[in-house]
């Protein structure tokens, strides 16, 4: 009988480990900003208004987890008691942002969150209220402006003092015991009182949890506060008597380097068991350069979803030139014609996506896509579609290697420097970072003092990195060069022939400074590695005073 008992266990035990993990579904997540809360102005039938926009949603975009925003932490979308509802502290005035919507669907007899859930469930979605941990787009503690909670009003002790001593900081410390209780009090009201499927924690909306230069060193405060969440979850599905016990996904910074400045220690979080699933995620666009591999050596033993955040929006903070004269879909109808209005393609969708896939990453999550799908200039049918497309082509590794893939390295970072509070009050700011303090790519100056040194421009490329030769165009420009003949260009360490290199006058697809663009077809550059340098060394310095840079790159792979 014991002899049974131990082979029976064995294949229990076999069984679990895996066929559970073959059917495990892939999580695709879908986050919802509440758009449709602002644009329900003079609304007859809100809740049809609702559902006829989260229907547009799963009509158009692949997911099956749908991430709905309920908290910013202390402000929130649903009828909070624990928290405060936006706009309620202005009643009867300002009906305007989430105001009019949560009104709305007040007189209807429900709230965003109550109405998601049901709606989505009933979709066969599962359902996660998101909890931004330190929203700050208000950048004072002026109480007439709804994002303001009561809850900082009352207490500006609470709010971090940065070393930067920035004037506008809003901001509130988690090393106050106070600000964890509180918080932790409006994430239990939600699972307690609505029936979501648990929560997801955005801890990049703005990264601000502790003074910005002790993150480190401050890191197991919010640890414990991370098992305090754990438990409540716990205590709660066992108080409902669930089934399953909750989920909790996270979303971080872009880098193992960048989570421990915002005070996140993912990888205890991980080995804890206390996470199903990471959302590694940059500030609001989509990099292929994201280095997955960091977050998977740990991820991947301990059986958590590891998803890459792809946002709508794939340029950098910059507006001024070069403007992009080839992309007429593909740029924001509300930003400069710069990087920053530069909009996802589905070739560049697949490029990022390969490099994650590849890296290691599960699935995706797709941030910034849920506000077009209403009355905004962003919104039109054409955007739409453009979004559907994309977003299908990296539904998974195999859709992505199934058309050409576009990786494009834009200098995410230039600029950042220029947004420096009081303009605003991102947790970093310094020039070729990005507002979580992760290094982007670089802006290569080509200056007299660099003549035969040899710049390296790093690119992460999932597509021959064994060596394979690739079908395809490598495409760079170099502004404010006098001549093409004064670089020496490789590919790491090996020179590219000058006979293989064609170089024409920038103008055509980028404007607004002059300078020369290069083309060099895939068949005619040394192997590629995964992880490659494309090296410039300038021969002879510019007559003028003006200096040559380099800084976007352009790499188009098609199948044979």
């Amino acid at each position: 009988m014991r002899h049974f008992l131990v082979l029976f266990v064995a294949f229990l035990t076999c069984y679990s480990s895996e066929d559970v993990n073959a059917a495990k579904k892939t999580r695709v997540v879908f986050n919802d900003d509440a758009q449709f809360l602002f644009e329900m102005q003079d609304i007859e039938d809100p809740v049809a208004f609702v559902k006829g926009w989260l229907d547009r949603e799963m009509e158009a975009i692949p997911f099956n987890t749908f991430v709905f925003l309920a908290a910013t932490p202390d402000i929130c979308t649903y009828e909070t008691k624990a928290g405060e509802v936006y706009g309620d502290r202005h009643l009867p005035e300002g009906n305007t942002g989430w105001a009019p919507g949560i009104r709305a669907l007040r007189t209807a007899g429900t709230d965003a969150l109550r109405l998601v859930t049901e709606h989505m469930k009933a979709n066969g979605k599962e359902v996660l209220a998101a909890i931004r941990l330190s929203d700050t787009h208000h950048r004072s503690l002026d109480p007439t402006v709804p994002l303001v909670p009561q809850f900082a009003i009352d207490n500006p002790r609470f709010v971090i003092k940065q070393p930067d001593d920035r004037k506008n900081e809003t901001a509130l410390d988690y090393s106050y015991p106070e600000v964890r209780a509180h918080r932790l009090g409006i994430m239990r009201e939600i699972v307690e009182n609505y029936d979501v499927d648990g929560l997801e924690l955005n801890f990049v909306r703005w990264a601000k949890h502790f003074p910005r230069h002790q993150g480190k060193e401050k890191a197991h405060i919010m640890t414990e506060f991370m098992q305090s969440v754990t438990q409540m979850l716990k205590e709660v599905a066992l108080a409902k008597g669930r089934k399953k016990p909750f989920t909790l996904g996270v979303r971080v910074a872009e880098s193992i380097e960048a989570c421990w400045r915002s005070g996140v220690n993912i990888e205890t979080w991980v080995e804890r068991d206390w996470i199903d699933y990471i959302v590694i995620s940059t500030w609001n666009n989509t990099d292929p350069q994201l280095r997955v591999e960091q977050f998977a050596k740990f991820a991947k033993p301990q059986n958590v979803d590891l998803i890459c955040v792809m946002g709508n929006m794939m340029g950098a903070v910059n507006s001024g030139p070069p403007f992009i004269l080839d992309r007429p879909i593909a740029m924001s109808a509300k930003h400069a014609k710069s990087y920053m209005g530069m909009l996802l393609t589905e070739s560049e969708a697949r490029g990022a996506a390969a490099n994650f896939y590849t890296g290691g990453a599960d699935s995706i999550s797709f941030w910034n896509v849920g506000i077009h799908f209403g009355s905004l200039a962003t919104a039109t049918s054409t955007q739409i579609e453009r979004m559907q497309r994309w977003t299908s082509a990296v539904a998974n590794k195999k859709a992505v290697f199934s058309g050409p893939r576009t990786y494009r390295y834009l200098p995410m970072g230039k600029g950042m420097s220029d947004r420096a509070p009081p303009l605003r009050n991102y947790p970093w700011y310094d020039e070729g970072y990005s507002p979580l303090g992760h290094k982007n790519s670089p802006t290569i100056l080509l200056g007299k003092a660099s003549v035969g040194q040899r710049h390296a421009f790093p690119f992460l490329m999932a597509d021959g990195r064994h060596g394979e030769k690739l079908d395809g165009k490598l495409t760079f420009w170099v502004y404010l060069l006098e001549s093409p003949t004064q670089l020496t260009i490789d590919i790491n360490g090996v020179q590219i022939p000058p006979g293989k290199v064609e170089a024409v006058k920038s103008g055509m697809r980028r404007g607004g400074i002059k300078g020369f663009r290069f083309e060099v077809a895939l068949s005619n550059c040394p192997s590629f590695k995964g992880d490659n340098e494309l090296g410039l060394t300038l021969n002879m310095a510019n007559k003028a005073d003006k200096i040559p840079y380099m800084e976007e790159l352009e790499i188009v792979v098609v199948d044979d």
